[in-house]
């Protein structure tokens, strides 16, 4: 019976599920954020040039059938920092729905100012970009932005 009320809701276009938070075992002693609003300044703006980000567990455009021309088309997942290291998964709504690892470094102008920089852009197991990234795992091209 639940599957059937489930499946009626998704064939008619029902509000977007609300899923759990993910278990993500991370290597490093990180501290974690649950808002975006949390995150830096810099990279709160760096993020959202791809357009607005919904925080964990709100809803969200998930796929490419818009309900709610309103709700943002990303979500943030997880996110947090080790040491000077932040990282932010994202969980990218559409037809081709994916998740996106940014990694975010201080970039050191003087001796007692920084600016962060998107160090990484990654794909695939979030779980593993984001200690691949903590660990050290990071794309260049990036940097040039």
């Amino acid at each position: 019976m639940l599957q059937q009320i489930v499946f009626a809701l998704l064939a008619v276009g029902a509000a977007p599920v609300i899923e759990a938070p993910p278990q993500c075992p991370v290597r490093y002693a990180t501290r974690f954020v649950t808002h975006f609003a949390d995150l830096p300044d810099q990279i709160q703006k760096d993020i959202l040039k791809g357009g607005k980000i919904a925080d964990p567990g709100q809803p969200f455009e998930a796929y490419d059938d818009i309900t709610d021309p309103d709700l943002p088309r990303r979500r943030m997942v997880l996110a947090g920092h080790s040491g000077v290291k932040w990282f932010v998964w994202i969980d990218h709504g559409g037809f081709a729905r994916h998740n996106d690892v940014f990694g975010f470094s201080q970039l050191w102008e003087k001796a007692d100012t920084f600016r962060w920089y998107r160090d990484a852009d990654l794909q695939g197991d979030p779980c593993i970009a984001i200690n691949a990234f903590l660990d050290g795992v990071s794309t260049p091209e990036q940097i040039e932005r």
